[in-house]
């Protein structure tokens, strides 16, 4: 090849003698570089950091080499993102003290450009909260934050590195909610393909754990539906998808099965198992009260204390408090009559509808033309002087 012929810069051929098994793209990067074809250069670069090899820890010492041997000198040739986005990648494996000091010197020609500004940050805030210092990547993040939400069309990498950033900093925090919240946006500006493959399943255990035990997450339909859920099939963590798809429909059933199906898991998750009854049956019996309503036509949605209780799980003297409280985190409106033991829904908080509930809104559809073409012969047969 006619890439064999040409010089090779030392830090390159070292990495041939290391890892012959990538002669080719050894061979492509001496080529580009060569040439000066720098663009082709950065995306082979890409390619070959993603390589298997790099993966491993043990590599920290040669990828730095590598770095400032070959990469590092053409910082002014190469595009201002993607240098930071192969920063990145160099950095992944090191130690985050030594992640810190390498990216450390590039923050001002860093902050010449926009984006790459945002992922230089968003680069460093990662490492901090790998080392531990949260308060200061907070810091970093929230001003991040502003400075994204400001700017104008930012780079899908720039949103998915930020969301990533900062779904790690709610877990060291340990605050599920805005885990999960930032998780989702993290999973909506990244293509699953992009996420390392034996990470995926894991990440959507993750997830999926910080969604149950969210005290004011009710929207498991958004959760289900993302990509990388499919992951947990064959995974070892296939069993949460048990426990997603019984909060998903609402369902007790589901729920007392899957937690008997898969106690032992259960209880091996500190997360889950002291969450079992303070969050996870409440939460159950939310969603179970908003499923009673929305099953119910919209003229009948009136439900009796009993019905409540038996479909929800509860006590007769709870059921007040299981209504109020859902009112509270908006999950429904209405009244509550006491007197007369009934509660008359007028609305539920709009989820997102599998095929089962489309299905049943097409009906109720069908329903409302019947009527509403029975209401217009009817008027017709009163008035016809008026449609002459």
């Amino acid at each position: 090849m006619a890439a064999m012929d040409v010089d090779r810069p030392a830090a390159l051929e070292a990495q041939c003698k290391a890892h012959p098994e990538l002669s080719e793209l050894q061979d492509q990067l001496a080529k580009y570089f060569s040439t000066k074809l720098y663009h082709q250069l950065t995306k082979t670069l890409l390619a070959y950091l993603a390589s298997p090899p790099f993966k491993q820890a043990s590599v920290a010492g040669e990828l730095v080499e590598f770095f400032d041997g070959f990469i590092k000198p053409l910082e002014s040739k190469l595009d201002k993102v993607k240098f930071v986005q192969i920063l990145g990648i160099i950095c992944k494996v090191q130690e985050p003290a030594k992640a810190l000091e390498i990216i450390a010197p590039f923050e001002e020609s860093a902050a010449k450009h926009r984006d790459s500004k945002f992922l230089w940050q968003a680069l460093r805030s990662d490492k901090l909260v790998l080392k531990g210092d949260m308060d200061a990547a907070k810091e970093l993040l929230d001003g991040l934050r502003k400075e994204i939400a400001d700017a104008y069309e930012v780079d899908a990498l720039i949103q998915s590195e930020f969301h990533k950033t900062h779904a790690s900093l709610w877990k060291a925090l340990g605050r599920p909610q805005d885990f999960y919240k930032s998780s989702i946006l993290y999973l909506s500006f990244t293509p699953t393909a992009s996420i390392p493959e034996e990470e995926r399943p894991r990440l959507a255990f993750e997830v999926g754990c910080a969604a149950l035990i969210a005290q004011e997450e009710f929207n498991f339909g958004e959760l289900l539906q993302q990509e990388v859920m499919t992951t947990l099939a064959g995974s070892e963590y296939e069993w949460i998808q048990d426990l997603l798809h019984a909060f998903g429909e609402g369902k007790f059933d589901m729920f007392d099965a899957a937690c008997a199906k898969h106690r032992a898991k259960l209880d091996a998750t500190p997360e889950l198992k002291q969450a079992e009854n303070t969050v996870l049956r409440p939460k159950m019996c939310a969603l179970a009260l908003m499923e009673l309503a929305f099953h119910k036509p919209k003229k009948q949605r009136r439900l009796t204390f009993s019905e409540i209780a038996d479909h929800c799980r509860v006590g007769p003297k709870e059921v007040e408090f299981l209504v109020m409280k859902a009112m509270c985190a908006n999950l429904i409106r209405g009244q509550i009559d006491e007197v007369e033991g009934l509660v008359m829904v007028t609305w539920v908080k709009p989820r997102i509808l599998d095929t089962r509930r489309i299905d049943m809104m097409r009906e109720r559809m069908d329903q409302w033309a019947v009527q509403t073409g029975l209401l217009l012969e009817h008027l017709e047969e009163m008035t016809p002087e008026l449609l002459v």
